[in-house]
């Protein structure tokens, strides 16, 4: 089950059945980590400025099951976070790809990435949910809106969507934004497929 880009998500329905019955896979012990995974998982920590003191978290461990696909997907995370789309635009082309993928681990972390480091309003994350047809947006926001629900629907963004994100975003920004949905829908599904349990701040899908 999936939200349609156009449709509605059951959060209760969706909670349970991704993060409801557990991980499919244990993390790695700490303990049990490599010198190289432990250097690795530091890197990246100070990379998105996750604080290095208490426990390495699970998500961390869940990815470390797998080394060296784990460094080449960071390696493409920290080159989008660095990227050329503003770090604001970038926030709502996650939350609303996060929300239509239905992913409760993504969908949480980047409401606080969101809020807290490029100063989404709670407003324009619940507009997210809702997408392109909600009320509100500028003409350039609601393309990034449209883009993504394009991408999910059609793998591929309109002539008409193109246009208007061309008004703002130069040719870097505009390659740059198909990569940017793909990698993290490809996140999610991951997440999601394991079955990601949700850290103590985050609430999945009811988070705003």
């Amino acid at each position: 089950m999936t939200v349609e880009a156009s449709g509605d998500l059951n959060i209760d329905k969706r909670m349970e059945e991704v993060v409801g019955q557990g991980p499919r896979i244990a993390p790695m012990d700490e303990d049990r980590l490599t010198d190289e995974a432990y250097k690795l998982a530091m890197d990246i920590r100070a990379a998105f400025g996750i604080p290095e003191n208490g426990a390495m978290p699970e998500s961390l461990r869940m990815m470390l099951v797998h080394p060296k696909l784990f460094q080449a997907q960071m390696t493409m995370g920290i080159a989008l976070a660095a990227g050329t789309i503003p770090p604001r635009e970038r926030e709502l082309a996650v939350l609303r790809s996060a929300w239509i993928c239905g992913a409760p681990y993504e969908w949480g972390e980047h409401v606080d990435i969101g809020k807290q480091r490029t100063g989404l309003s709670t407003e324009e994350v619940e507009r997210c949910t809702q997408g392109s047809k909600a009320a509100g947006w500028s003409e350039h926001d609601r393309a990034i809106m449209k883009g993504v629900e394009e991408l999910h629907m059609h793998h591929m963004i309109s002539d008409e969507t193109w246009a208007v994100l061309a008004k703002s975003w130069n040719d870097q920004q505009l390659t740059e934004f198909p990569l940017l949905v793909g990698i993290y829908t490809a996140t999610a599904m991951q997440q999601n497929s394991l079955r990601f349990r949700l850290d103590d701040h985050n609430p999945g899908l009811a988070h705003r």
